[in-house]
This record gives structure tokens, C-alpha cells and sequence, in this order.
């Protein structure tokens, strides 16, 4: 593996999702993968009728080269609305080891080719 890969994992209230996976795809990223979760946060105990209420979450994981991280988190943070730190989180972990990419890495070649 020649290049060097970033994960980004972006959480965003639900119904929110689309937000970052359009913006994420306009900064380069080539698409990317939405798991729904619930948040659990110690601050927030609201309830209806006695019944706590969980938050419900999108979980979006975003593969993208090294390179384009930082453009991918900043233009994500700025359509998405993460800036207020209030409807959201992201951040990136590094990949040290990727199996099963070759249609991944064939869509970034087409697209290297394309900025060129």
C-alpha cells in the first residue's frame, strides 16, 4: 500500500447524515458508510412522561487518503453545522492496514486523473 489512508467517523444527530456525505464527497472523499447508534451522554436526561428519551445518532465513516483529511473534516464542519460543537463530533483515525480496496483505490486513480 503505497498511500497512507485516514479514517474519519463523523456523529451527527439523526437525519443529518446526508449533510455529511455530500460535503465529505464535494471535498473529494469518494462516498462513505452511515451506521445508526443512539447517543448515552451523562447530560442528557430527557424524558417524556417518565420514559427517558435516547438521542438517536448516525455514525458516518468516511476512508480517505491522508492528503485530503484535513479539506474532507473542514468543508464536513462547515456544511454539517459542527462548529457550534452542539449537533455533532469528528475526527480521524489513522489505517494502518487495508485489504479488500481495489475498487477504492481504482475510484481514486480516476479521480486523480480527473484533477490533473
Amino acid at each position: 500500500m503505497d498511500k497512507k489512508f485516514e479514517l474519519i467517523v463523523t456523529v451527527v444527530k439523526r437525519g443529518q447524515s446526508d449533510k455529511v456525505v455530500k460535503a465529505s464527497r464535494e471535498a473529494g472523499a469518494t462516498g462513505g458508510t452511515i451506521i445508526y447508534g443512539r447517543g448515552t451522554s451523562l447530560h442528557n436526561n430527557d424524558s417524556i412522561m417518565g420514559l427517558k428519551i435516547q438521542p438517536e445518532k448516525e455514525v458516518i465513516l468516511t476512508l480517505v487518503e491522508e492528503s485530503t483529511k484535513e479539506n474532507v473534516m473542514k468543508k464536513i464542519c462547515a456544511d454539517a453545522g459542527l462548529d457550534s460543537g452542539k449537533d455533532g463530533i469528528i475526527f480521524s483515525l489513522p489505517v494502518n492496514n487495508i485489504l479488500g480496496t481495489k475498487k477504492f483505490l481504482e475510484k481514486e486513480k480516476e479521480l486523480d486523473k480527473k484533477n490533473k
